[in-house]
């Protein structure tokens, strides 16, 4: 008998704790899947690397697109101005080929471009005028021996920026440099950075990007084989003068890209491919622990993969592309550690991702190239590769069900996802959704109970209150 009084007595203190949470949930039930809010094509592609077209959001609004020229954008996509840099007067009929893009404090923006010669970084104003152009070392096409390639532009916090590159050099052997310049162009630090190879007669390090961290130190990854002959994941820790304060290898075929955790400030997310044919994510702390994220499969292979901080502090985005079709574009949002949000963008061709950003509003925006003329793609006439520009809306937090079922089945909700802590969760009209001892713990932000609501021994945590009960209870609004 007490016993039943108990679970009598808690299940009416869950049911006025479900009706008071309800009472702040969204009531609209709306289509959770981000739409497509504006896309622009932009001409046709120039091939790989380092013609690839980037985008980068500004500091002011808007974004800031890299393809042969800097196109300033509006948040709508609208064309504010373009700017087409110079050819160096000293090397007539070589151009000027722009490679990265940087967002400056003041809305500007630092570009880095290369001729035939010589590379140059340029720094733009706010209105697209160009305030300096520093040239600053050889190009990739002066010697026979050695080649250089930047993989990177990044504005630091001191408002100079650091550009790093790739070197190759006779026998197969490659490695990094770092070019530190401060607010005014002046190349202040230049700085190589290898991997100790013991008796590897050719060595193999690589770059692909770096960040800089809260406290003014660097982290960088690529690909590096050390004393092993497979590249593999590289991830460098720098401090404020580019000098190496670790490094590590692990597994994999080598990292593509790396954002400051959105979970932690002082450690990293990067994501690479351990096999080709997957995308995978790494934790890496501040003391160089790494540890396995998330991993999604049928990657396509050959391609690279992107990472993007969501507006959401507790969550990300990786953009990579998958083997469907002749491949399209996909979007995966991650929560903590838990799969959440996935899209995919393209048509019946092959499409590309070279870049992407998170936008102001939560959403995103993906440059890459596409063959299609169908599908997500408007306007596409012909098979061509063109450059193409998509913004995605921002992901919803409210999810309903869909049908009765159980809590931790995707089908059940209308985002096709388990329902996340940061999520706005509705259980229609007659529909159950049972939570039982076999599932994980459920959360979310708000519970609007409409139609039944079956907890059987399990627990749910509602904007970071939990509630547990031991035996079979049922809840009805």
């Amino acid at each position: 008998m007490k016993k039943n009084y108990q679970r009598e007595t808690r299940l009416y203190w869950l049911r006025v704790w479900l009706l008071f949470v309800s009472a702040t949930a969204a009531h609209a039930q709306t289509t959770q899947t981000p739409i497509i809010q504006w896309q622009r094509l932009l001409g046709r592609s120039y091939g790989s690397s380092p013609y690839q077209p980037r985008v980068v959001r500004a500091n002011s609004d808007g974004y800031a697109v890299l393809h042969r020229k800097v196109i300033r954008l509006d948040d709508s996509g609208n064309t504010i101005w373009e700017t087409i840099l110079p050819d160096p007067p000293e090397y007539p009929g070589y151009y000027t080929i722009t490679t990265h893009i940087a967002a400056a404090p003041d809305g500007g923006f630092g570009v880095l471009a290369y001729n035939r010669f010589k590379w140059s970084l340029f720094r733009l104003n706010a209105d697209g005028s160009i305030r300096w152009n520093k040239t600053f070392v050889e190009s990739t096409e002066t010697s026979t021996s050695a080649t250089r390639e930047f993989a990177g532009l990044i504005c630091t916090a001191d408002g100079g920026f650091l550009a790093a590159a790739t070197m190759g050099y006779s026998r197969s052997s490659f490695g990094t440099e770092l070019y530190k310049f401060d607010a005014a162009g002046n190349n202040t630090i230049t700085s190589s950075v290898n991997i100790p190879a013991g008796n590897e007669p050719r060595t193999y390090s690589s770059v692909r990007q770096i960040v800089q961290m809260p406290d003014g130190t660097y982290t960088l990854v690529g690909r590096a084989n050390g004393a092993s002959s497979s590249p593999a994941d590289w991830v460098v820790k720098l401090d404020s003068q580019l000098a190496v304060v670790w490094q590590k290898n692990k597994g994999g075929r080598g990292l593509d890209r790396v954002i400051v955790s959105p979970y932690d400030n002082t450690a990293v997310l990067a994501v690479g491919s351990a096999t080709g044919t997957d995308t995978r994510s790494l934790m890496i702390s501040a003391n160089g622990d790494i540890t396995d994220g998330v991993t999604l499969a049928n990657r396509a292979n050959f391609t690279t993969s992107f990472l993007v901080a969501g507006a959401n502090p507790n969550s990300h985005t990786i953009v990579d592309v998958v083997s469907e079709r002749q491949g399209d574009i996909r979007l995966q949002t991650v929560v903590g550690q838990t799969l959440s949000y996935q899209q995919k963008l393209g048509g019946s061709g092959t499409e590309t991702v070279t870049d992407a950003v998170a936008g102001a509003d939560g959403g995103f925006l993906v440059i890459g190239t596409t063959t299609s003329t169908d599908g997500d793609i408007q306007g596409k006439t012909n098979t061509d590769a063109e450059v193409w520009l998509v913004k995605v809306g921002p992901v919803s937090n409210n999810v309903y069900s869909v049908k009765s079922g159980n809590w931790n089945d995707p089908s059940v909700w209308s985002c096709n996802c388990v329902p996340a802590a940061w999520q706005n969760v509705t259980i229609s009209d007659t529909h159950t959704v049972r939570l039982d001892a076999t599932m994980p713990a459920a959360a979310c932000l708000n519970l609007e109970i409409v139609g039944t609501f079956s907890m059987q021994g399990s627990s749910i945590t509602i904007n970071g209150a939990s509630v547990t009960l031991d035996d079979t209870n049922v809840v009805t609004n």
